[in-house]
């Protein structure tokens, strides 16, 4: 896998606070996904997932449950192919606009509540 195809994991952080055991994925600096640690009802671990990139809808089957942490990023990895074969210069661009725009306007916010 090439540099630019790398995912890497990055802490969630809500609101300044680091969530523990939840992360988001990252392509290319752009937030394209999240995995994190479910609450299971037999006390089985259980890691959920969803892939997306702004400015595309999210299909029902880019998003799933692991047994495991390795297990929940071998299935994110296998959607994120399947999504990355689709996708055109112009809809990476597309989606590098939405999230400087998203972050521009949580800039704002912030200055705001100062």
């Amino acid at each position: 896998m090439t540099d630019a195809e790398t995912l890497t994991l990055r802490v969630t952080l809500i609101g300044g606070e680091r969530c523990e055991e939840d992360y988001e994925v990252l392509w290319r600096g752009l937030s394209i996904g999240r995995i994190r640690r479910a609450e299971a009802s037999s006390y089985a671990e259980l890691w959920a997932w969803n892939c997306w990139l702004g400015g595309r809808p999210c299909k029902a089957d880019e998003a799933g449950g692991g047994a495991s942490l390795d297990d929940a990023k071998a299935q994110f990895r296998e959607v994120w192919q399947g999504i990355r074969a689709g996708l055109t210069e112009a809809d990476i661009a597309r989606a590098k606009g939405y999230a400087e725009r998203s972050a521009e306007a949580l800039a704002r916010y912030r200055r705001k509540g100062k």
